[in-house]
C-alpha cells in the first residue's frame, strides 16, 4: 500500500523516548531548491542527477530551477511546482526541454563551468575542468563519454508538496508519448537543528515502468549489433595501417551509439580521429566523421587547415564552419534503409575514409614538432 507523504508520521527514536517530528512550515519550494543544491548532485525521483546549472535561461526563453545530467549524459530539468497551476508547470517544463534539447556539449560545458564558479563544489576552475571528466567521476564510469553522447534525450522531474489528479493526468499523457516526466512529492520535518527531507516518487522513470503499460524510448537507440558488425569488417583491413592489435580499440562490445578510432602510428597526429555514428532511427542516416579530439589550440588550428586542404578529394564530405568544434569537423551522412542495412557498404565507407586521410596525415606530420 502506498502512503500519502502529506499524512506520513515521522518519529525520532531517542534512548528512552519515541518523539514525533512536526512537519516544517518553511517557504517550501524556494527553500527546497537551496537544500537540493548544497551538494553536487542527488537522486531525485529514482534518477541519479549531477547538477550542471541553476536558474538558467534556455535559448527560447524561460527559467528552469535546476539543470542536471543523468548517467547516460541526458539532460535532466528539475522544476519546482511553486504553487503554479498544472497547465502552467507542464507547459513551462516542456518549453525548457525544447530549448535545452538544441544545446551541444560545448554549451552544456559552459553552463557547468558557470555553475561551479557560483554554486559548485570546492574545486579549482582551471582549464582542465571539463563536464566530460566530472560526469565520468561523478557516476564512477570506466570511460569518459564522447561529446556527441551528451543531451541525446531530455528528462523532466517535477517536484512539489502535492500533485492533484489533473497534474498527474497531464504527466501520464506526456509519458504515454515517451516524454520522461517524473513527479515527486516531498515533505520536510524538523526538530531543532535536525531536518529531514522525505520524498515519494509517485511517477517513476519510464525506464522502470512495465513494458505492458508504458512503452519507453527514453534511452538512446541501441546500435550495438550494427557497430560491432561494421567493426569486425574494417578491423582486418585497417589494423596494420592504424597499428592497432585489438579491435576493441575501434569499438567496445558494449558500445551502443557509435565508434571511433585514432591511430597508433608514430607519425600520425594523435588528436586526429575517425568515426561512425548511426542515426538511423533518428534521421535515416549513418554519419561518418573526422574528429579533432583533445588537441591543443595550435594543434586544432593546424589540423583544420590540413583537413580543409584535403576535403576537396573526399566526395560527399562537408566541413563544419565552427572552428571551436572538435566532433565531426569533416562529416558525411550516408542514407540507409533501416530494413535493409548493407554492413559491407558502411564498412567500406569507413575504410575508404581512413585509407585516404591516414597516409596523407603521416606524410604531412612525420617529425612535426607540433605533435611530438
Amino acid at each position: 500500500m502506498e502512503l500519502d507523504a502529506q499524512c506520513m508520521e515521522v518519529y525520532m527514536v531517542e534512548q528512552e523516548n519515541l518523539k514525533r517530528l512536526p512537519e516544517s512550515e518553511f517557504d517550501k519550494e524556494a527553500n527546497l531548491e537551496n537544500r537540493l543544491i548544497r551538494t553536487d548532485g542527488a537522486t531525485i525521483g529514482g534518477v541519479d542527477v549531477m547538477y550542471i546549472g541553476r536558474q538558467g535561461t534556455p535559448d527560447e526563453g524561460g527559467i528552469f530551477d535546476i539543470l542536471g545530467l543523468d548517467e547516460e549524459g541526458n539532460t535532466v530539468i528539475v522544476e519546482l511546482k511553486r504553487g503554479r497551476a498544472p497547465r502552467e508547470i507542464a507547459a513551462q517544463a516542456l518549453e525548457y526541454a525544447s530549448g535545452i534539447r538544441k544545446e551541444d556539449y560545448e554549451q552544456l560545458n559552459q553552463r557547468y563551468r558557470e555553475f561551479v564558479r557560483e554554486y559548485g563544489p570546492e574545486q579549482p576552475l582551471d582549464g582542465d575542468l571539463t563536464l566530460r571528466d566530472r560526469h565520468r567521476t561523478y557516476f564512477g564510469l570506466d570511460d569518459t563519454a564522447d561529446e556527441d553522447n551528451f543531451n541525446d534525450n531530455q528528462r523532466l522531474i517535477l517536484v512539489g508538496t502535492e500533485f492533484r489528479d489533473v497534474s498527474l493526468n497531464m504527466a501520464d499523457f506526456l509519458r504515454e508519448h515517451d516524454i520522461d516526466v517524473i513527479c515527486v512529492e516531498y515533505s520536510v520535518y524538523s526538530e531543532g537543528e535536525m531536518e529531514l527531507l522525505l520524498t515519494e516518487n509517485i511517477r517513476r522513470p519510464l525506464s522502470e515502468e512495465p513494458t505492458s503499460t508504458v512503452s519507453s524510448t527514453s534511452n538512446a537507440e541501441d546500435y550495438s549489433d550494427l557497430i560491432i558488425a561494421v567493426r569486425d569488417h574494417i578491423y582486418p583491413q585497417l589494423k596494420d595501417d592504424l597499428h592497432i592489435e585489438d579491435k576493441e580499440q575501434i569499438a567496445r562490445a558494449t558500445e551502443k551509439r557509435g565508434m571511433g578510432t585514432g591511430s597508433n602510428h608514430p607519425d600520425h597526429p594523435e588528436p586526429l580521429k575517425y568515426g561512425m555514428k548511426p542515426l538511423i532511427e533518428e534521421e535515416g542516416v549513418v554519419r561518418f566523421r573526422v574528429n579533432i579530439w583533445d588537441a591543443e589550440s595550435n594543434q586544432h588550428e593546424e589540423l583544420r587547415r590540413f583537413l580543409a586542404e584535403n576535403i576537396g578529394e573526399l566526395e560527399g564530405y562537408d566541413m563544419i564552419d565552427d572552428p571551436s568544434r572538435s566532433m565531426g569537423v569533416l562529416h558525411r551522412d550516408v542514407k540507409v534503409d533501416r530494413n535493409d542495412i548493407e554492413v559491407r557498404e558502411l564498412a567500406q565507407e569507413m575504410v575508404d575514409l581512413v585509407q585516404f586521410l591516414h597516409p596523407r596525415a603521416i606524410e604531412e606530420y612525420a617529425g612535426h614538432e607540433l605533435f611530438e
